[in-house]
């Protein structure tokens, strides 16, 4: 018999409010979560990265929400950077203390949000295995790219890859962002999974008058750092021969695009923006939002299997968002499928691009919103989690 509540949630991503500044799974994760929230009795979190605390949480989760403590978390991440002094602690203390804190749950079913760190996969198997429970993945980035793009050594990596197989052919289910990312895990690993789109709730669109501005939204990782090279040359050009005084608008603090990019050319601002609401009057005034993805071969596995999550807040607001990528690209693929303006792959394309936006100002706006609600709705992500866990989609 199918219960209506029996899931168990693992993220390393605390699930935030939308008027949190973060990125990734933390923005990404809590619309899948709502979605399946009648079902969920609680969501251990093991904040690896950044520590958000209670007011900082998804509203309707935070409820359900149950931290690691800070000292041990402190702990685990010094012996992360001290790999000599780890001896695996830092795999092995998250997943024993949260399963203490946990293991008197009803669930039966734990349900891990996996990003770009392959030990995650490892730390939610074990955690299932103390409490009792059988785990299912819901795996969004290509885990080993990043050791290799990193210059891990090959002998690392190998014992990697054989404890994220481990991990997954002992799932009771594996869930990927895309078709292509699943593939590749159905490859390497032997595993049968199933695509679950990111899913997203657009808030009304803002109308605020339309400005000089292109705006990239989140991180300036290496995913991402030369394509914006490559707009701010382009756009120095533009500036140069049109008069326009074109300016591009970044999201993370100063000091982290320098750190990523180098010196910022004087028509770049680069500053949080604080609300949600902000950034969807950020998106919705620029001439176009910029996507883009890297070309370099050594990243080619991540950028034909991930979709970047920041597509979809770009999908809900902005007049016009142009892709930047090569033709093996998630990003590239689903714009061209799905016939959304508008890709570009090379530099003379993207200032080709730039002039056409500056001659006509376009607003697709319609045709993005109506593709995002048909594609990325929260009762499309439920019925396919309920679907492959077997949980009643009452």
């Amino acid at each position: 018999m199918k219960m209506s509540k029996r899931i168990l949630v693992y993220t390393e991503d605390a699930p935030v409010r939308l008027d949190v500044v973060a990125h990734g799974l933390h923005r990404a994760g809590p619309p899948i979560l709502r979605s399946i929230s009648d079902h969920i009795d609680g969501i251990a979190i093991y904040h690896i990265g950044r520590r958000f605390e209670g007011r900082d949480l998804d509203r309707e989760l935070a409820p359900l929400c149950l931290s690691l403590p800070r000292l041990p978390t402190i702990l685990c991440k010094v012996l992360r950077r001290l790999s000599a002094l780890d001896f695996g602690i830092s795999d092995a203390l998250p997943p024993l203390l949260l399963a203490k804190r946990v293991r008197k749950s009803s669930a039966d079913i734990l349900f891990a949000l996996v990003g770009a760190d392959h030990g995650m996969l490892t730390r939610a198997a074990r955690l299932a295995a103390l409490t009792g429970k059988s785990y299912a993945f819901y795996v969004v980035d290509d885990f080993l790219a990043a050791l290799r793009i990193a210059g891990t050594k090959e002998d690392n990596v190998r014992s990697a890859m054989e404890k994220a197989r481990v991990a997954l052919r002992g799932a009771k289910h594996v869930f990927t962002i895309t078709d292509e990312l699943g593939e590749h895990l159905r490859a390497s690993y032997g595993v049968s999974p199933t695509t679950l789109r990111l899913a997203f709730e657009p808030q009304q669109k803002p109308m605020p008058p339309a400005k000089a501005q292109i705006i990239h939204v989140g991180g300036v990782n290496f995913l991402y750092a030369e394509g914006l090279r490559t707009l701010f040359r382009t756009v120095e050009r533009v500036r140069s021969s049109s008069g326009v005084p074109l300016e591009v608008r970044l999201t993370v603090a100063t000091s982290e695009a320098v750190r990523q990019l180098g010196e910022l050319p004087p028509f770049v601002v680069s500053a949080p923006v604080e609300t949600s609401e902000g950034l969807a009057g950020e998106i919705a005034s620029s001439l176009f939002a910029f996507l883009p993805y890297s070309f370099d071969q050594r990243e080619k596995a991540m950028v034909s299997t991930s979709f970047p999550s920041k597509s979809l807040e770009y999908l809900a607001y902005a007049r016009s968002i142009v892709v930047f990528g090569p033709d093996y690209g998630v990003a590239t693929k689903v714009f061209r499928e799905a016939g959304l303006p508008s890709v570009v792959s090379s530099p003379e394309e993207l200032e080709g691009a730039i002039n056409s936006h500056l001659q006509a100002w376009p607003e697709h706006s319609a045709v993005y919103r109506r593709y995002l609600v048909e594609a990325h709705s929260l009762a499309a992500a439920r019925k396919t989690i309920c679907d492959g866990l077997g949980l009643e989609d009452g």
